[in-house]
């Protein structure tokens, strides 16, 4: 795919769409490719982080849990981009916001993958703690492994680590390609 991947401003993104979300308030902050040593690193960060912090055990456990789950969907949907070099272009943050912890990440995907994000966001909204519970043994029992080595259970997980606190937004850059941002809330 020749893009231009000039025009894709991850910081921008944030700064219109998330506004709360200040210098101070952030605990992690990352924008780039997502291999495996960049992997290990932002969750070494964070790690370290939480040694630093009086957050409680179970909200930084969630938090790790859901930045691991979010890292996995960059790593395995981000469609791959020209330019200068070949590499998939995506960012993740950490917030710190009064009683929330916040999970921002953004990665670059297609029309195709647009549909297929709504679908498991309609799938997902407005479900009760039990149905999310119920959809996720469902999955478990139904689910098959896709090309990309998923079987369809990290945003469920999510939805249930997050009394169902993800919110899905998408901003077109051309005709062919959106970025797609992933935000989790989650409750100290």
């Amino acid at each position: 795919m020749n893009t231009n991947s000039q025009h894709i401003d991850f910081y921008d993104i944030i700064r219109i769409h998330f506004p709360e979300i200040r210098a101070e308030s952030i605990i992690l902050n990352y924008l780039g490719e997502v291999n495996h040593e960049i992997i290990k690193a932002l969750l070494f960060t964070l790690e370290q982080h939480f040694k630093r912090t009086n957050l409680p055990r179970f909200i930084q456990k969630k938090t790790f849990n859901v930045m691991v789950e979010c890292i996995q969907n960059i790593e395995k949907h981000t469609i791959k981009l020209y330019n200068d070099s070949y590499y998939r272009k995506s960012s993740i943050l950490v917030a710190n916001l009064n009683d929330d912890i916040h999970v921002i990440s953004s990665n670059v995907i297609n029309k195709q993958q647009q549909q297929y994000l709504i679908q498991k966001e309609n799938q997902l909204k407005g479900k009760s703690k039990e149905e999310l519970r119920q959809l996720y043994k469902q999955q478990l029992i139904d689910g098959t492994i896709n090309e990309k080595g998923g079987a369809g259970l990290g945003f469920i997980d999510m939805a249930r680590r997050t009394n169902n606190q993800l919110f899905f937004n998408f901003f077109p850059i051309n005709n062919e390609i959106l970025v797609f941002t992933l935000h989790v809330i989650l409750k100290k």
